[in-house]
This record gives structure tokens, sequence and C-alpha cells, in this order.
């Protein structure tokens, strides 16, 4: 059974853990939610192929940079119908899927723009910025539909979750990309995957967090502190000094609950 909250996460950003148990249901037929599924892609892809023109056409991007923002949201729709049939226990895709997937497409087309050599100016920083927030916003309606919906699973957490962490792997590039802060910002986003790499070598970081909803608050909070640190910095009117500061207090705190949360691992027993 796999942890249906996010509970279980370290600062949001790490590997969900599965939990066995003596009881197993019986899995839905995923023929009715992988055909719905398909019908969402399919139109969700055609919607992005036609899109592509207006950026190009308009200059904000090149072709190349297009393309290859169209094959990252075509890979991520692949890697989507994979895991819907193993870890998405309901006969419907949901309302709450099809927002993370709305929040990953912005994803995927703010990184068709981080690649992109040309420099990034003004207004296309606002622009940018703009609809990061926008993604933000979304963020916290995914989570809210699936309970409405009594759709929540494993895989609807564990999909938020690396649409999170992939959003913010790709303004913190755009934030590097546009000069408004130093490389060192690339570490907010590569903390989660340092994390992961390090469940390699210490199984002591796999195991599930006791659930704690002070705890769990602490880490959204730290989350969304993190994007809007980066979009305080993307944004043309903040100053260097004050985008700096932004970007160190939101890694301050990231590192901070890491390290919060590996210290309530290391004082919960584990469970047998």
């Amino acid at each position: 059974m796999f942890i249906k909250s996010r509970q279980g996460t370290i600062a949001r950003y790490t590997e969900p853990t599965d939990m066995s148990t003596g009881i197993t249901s019986p899995s839905p037929s995923p023929t009715a939610l992988l055909r719905e599924a398909r019908s969402v892609f399919t139109r969700a892809f055609a919607l992005a192929l036609v899109a592509i023109p207006l950026p190009v056409l308009g200059g904000a991007i090149s072709t190349v940079p297009a393309l290859s923002g169209l094959a990252l949201f075509a890979g991520l729709l692949f890697a989507i119908e994979r895991g819907l049939a193993a870890h998405h226990p309901h006969p419907r895709l949901g309302t709450a899927n099809r927002i993370t997937l709305v929040r990953a497409a912005i994803a995927c087309l703010i990184a068709a723009r981080a690649v992109e050599p040309a420099p990034l100016g003004a207004p296309e920083r606002w622009l940018l910025a703009a609809i990061a927030a926008a993604a933000l916003m979304l963020d916290g309606a995914d989570g809210w539909a699936a309970r409405r919906q009594g759709l929540a699973s494993a895989f609807g957490a564990r999909f938020d979750m690396e649409v999170d962490a992939f959003a913010i792997l790709v303004l913190a590039i755009t934030v590097v990309k546009a000069q408004a802060a130093p490389y060192w910002v690339l570490a907010i986003s590569g903390m989660r995957y340092l994390y992961l790499a390090a469940t390699l070598a210490f199984p002591l970081l796999r195991r599930p967090l006791p659930p704690r909803p002070i705890a769990d608050r602490r880490r959204k909070t730290i989350a969304v502190i993190q994007s809007v640190g980066l979009m305080i910095a993307l944004a043309p009117a903040t100053l260097a000094g004050w985008a700096a500061a932004a970007c160190a207090a939101a890694l301050g705190l990231l590192a901070y609950s890491f390290a919060a949360d590996i210290v309530i691992l290391l004082s919960t027993p584990p469970h047998r």
C-alpha cells in the first residue's frame, strides 16, 4: 500500500515509500481509466502542438527549444500513462490529476525557454514569473480536488510531487539564465535529487515519516517559499541583492526542513 498523503515525504520532494500490509484489495480494471487518460493526453498534446507556433512566430523562442519542450511534454505523458494502471486504484483520472497535468505543461513551457540560447529580456521575465505564479496557485487545488472527489492515490501524490520538483528545477535554471541570482541557486532544486541519491546509500532515509501535522505544514509552507523566492528573483524589478537574499532564505529553510525530517527519522523506531 502506498502512502496517500504528503506526510511521508521529506521537504515534499522525497521518494514515497511503500508499506506492505497483510490485507490486499482487488484493483479495478484499468481499461476505462486508460481510455480516459489516453483521450485526455491526446487532447493535451494536440493543444500543445497547435500552440507551439505562437511563441515561435512571436520571437520569444526558437524552433529547436520549442520542439524540445514538446518532446519533454510527450515523454511526461508517456510516463504518466505507464504509472496509472499500477498506482492509481480508481476507475477515473480525476480533476486533481488534470490540474497537475496543466502544471506539468507550464513547467515544460518554462523549460523550453530555459534552454533557449537567447538571453531573457525584462518582458519575458515578467511573463515567466506570472506563468509560474499561476502554476503555484494551481498547486493547492489538485490535492483539494482529489479529496473532494474521493480519488486520492499514491499515483496522484507522486505525480504532484514530481511536477513540483521539476517546476522548481526549471524555475531555478531560468533565474540563473536571467543572471538574477548566483549559480548556487541551483542547490534549491538539486537538494531533492541529492536526497534521492542519498537514499541509495542510507536505507534509513527510505522509511516513511510518522504523521505529524505540524511537520507536514512546515514542509508545505517551505515548499511554497521556494517557488515564491525564485519568482521574486526572476522579476526584473527585484534588485540583485534582494533576489539573492530571497533565494538564500528559501535555500536555508529547505536545508532546515531536510535536517529536521532526518532527525525525526533517526528518533523514530522502525516499524516491523
